[in-house]
């Protein structure tokens, strides 16, 4: 588990910068916990604060049971083995094979080379990457160098994997097979992965939960489902604008029309839950607008409909909705 207490940071200089104030975040162990916010929110130096290589000027971090923030810088060194991190620009070396990239940790804690070629290998694997342990980062593509910079990350068999901003310089082809790739590390692994991106697909694909960031602070924390369709702060409403939902000018409703807002999620996406309710209920819909996405690999779908019928078939068409677990909300009646 990683815990951020009361956390807070600024950076001094000409112009003062206040990047993160009372920060209080639970990452449980075993989850990809996304954090996102626009430019300038703080979610890099959140993600630093983490595994110190921004110290915070107050509070506590704490990894797996360790009081980060407590520690010596010899202990520190130790902790820091414990975790892994991939960067926005790969920070690969460029004088230096794939395989040296990988390596380059395992030296550096002076493993025994026979090791060293094991775990290569291995992790060469794991990211796909056995054809290209000879090439050097120039000859490789943008989506290649991430996979190298994961593998290098996993080298020392961290128990966090800390990910600043991994897909933002990849296109969404590539975008999709790196996301995969943590997806199935977190998966085969049970690594924790902690995950900063200004993109809100990357979230909606593989992260279990999120926390939104804005000025510094952490606005709202929840389940990306949860956060995604019913966001409760200003921030987080912002940044989801037109994103799950549509911005909609509603035509004319009938007299006996309302406005109504359907969100199915999970396995209710894919049910005929509409067509039974006009059955049972005598009631009219008109479509207006639908999607269906996907969330951690579970569907979600949302409509916006006109609901016709008298305010007591209108009442149980609503209920009977509710009742078989989709949220309604009424836009106008």
């Amino acid at each position: 588990m990683i815990q951020l207490k009361n956390v807070a940071k600024t950076f001094r200089g000409k112009n003062e910068v206040q990047a993160l104030t009372g920060i209080n975040l639970t990452i449980p162990p075993g989850q990809i916990y996304g954090i996102i916010g626009q430019s300038g929110a703080g979610k890099s130096t959140l993600l630093h604060c983490i595994n110190l290589l921004e110290r915070p000027d107050s509070g506590e971090v704490w990894v797996g049971g360790i009081p980060m923030t407590s520690l010596g810088p010899q202990e520190l060194r130790g902790a820091r083995r414990k975790m892994g991190m991939v960067f926005q620009h790969f920070n690969l070396l460029s004088s230096r094979t794939v395989f040296g990239n990988i390596a380059f940790p395992l030296e550096l804690n002076g493993t025994p080379k026979k090791k060293v070629r094991e775990r290569v290998h291995e992790l060469a694997e794991l990211v796909g990457l056995t054809d290209k342990l000879q090439a050097y980062p120039h000859q490789l593509s943008g989506g290649q160098k991430q996979r190298v910079g994961i593998a290098r990350a996993l080298a020392t068999q961290p128990q966090v994997l800390l990910c600043d901003e991994p897909t933002s310089a990849l296109d969404p082809e590539t975008t999709g097979s790196v996301l995969r790739l943590l997806q199935a590390i977190n998966e085969r692994l049970g690594l924790t992965i902690v995950l900063v991106t200004h993109e809100l697909p990357v979230i909606q694909a593989i992260c279990h939960a999120v926390a939104v960031l804005d000025g510094g602070t952490v606005q709202e924390a929840g389940p990306v489902v949860e956060v995604f369709t019913h966001p409760q702060s200003e921030a987080a409403q912002r940044l989801l604008q037109g994103f799950l939902t549509v911005s909609f000018s509603p035509p004319q409703l009938s007299p006996e029309g309302s406005l109504i807002r359907l969100t199915f999620l999970q396995e209710k996406a894919n049910q005929p839950i509409i067509s039974r309710m006009v059955r049972q209920h005598g009631v009219e819909v008109n479509i207006l607008f639908g999607r269906i996405d996907q969330m951690q690999g579970s569907p979600f779908g949302m409509l916006l409909v006109e609901l016709r019928g008298s305010p007591e078939e209108k009442a149980a068409a609503l209920n009977y909705l509710q009742v078989n677990g989709v949220e309604v909300e009424v836009l106008s009646s």
